[in-house]
């Protein structure tokens, strides 16, 4: 069965140096929990827990996600104030752009969202 609302994007990940630039403290985070240390805020060790550690990787995953995806929506309200962040001007976007775009010509028949039996007014 296919899922309703998946959006197939061309398999190129984004330069992990235009990653770090998307929620940049992350990185802090996740070697302070790595390392145990302290708190910036208090004198206390962070406690490295589950939800933190997953969390941290979350927001790892999304940076790479938001990236790809955002060649993609950009198309769709092209004037929306949030493509006029200074990553989106970034020549390390915009040559990622440049070869996602054409990945994505050439895979144009994936790239169609399927949204069976979802109505758009």
């Amino acid at each position: 069965m296919v899922d309703p609302f998946i959006l197939h994007v061309p398999p190129l990940d984004p330069p992990t140096s235009l990653c770090k630039k998307l929620f940049p403290a992350i990185d802090e985070w996740h070697d302070r929990l790595a390392a145990k240390e302290l708190s910036p805020d208090k004198n206390n060790p962070i406690q490295p827990t589950v939800a933190a550690n997953v969390f941290v990787q979350v927001i790892v995953m999304l940076r790479k996600t938001f990236m790809q995806d955002s060649v993609l929506m950009m198309e769709l309200p092209p004037c929306h104030p949030i493509w006029q962040h200074l990553i989106f001007s970034d020549p390390a976007y915009l040559s990622f752009k440049s070869q996602f775009s054409i990945i994505a010509l050439e895979c144009s028949s994936m790239l169609t969202p399927i949204c069976s039996g979802s109505v758009v007014n």
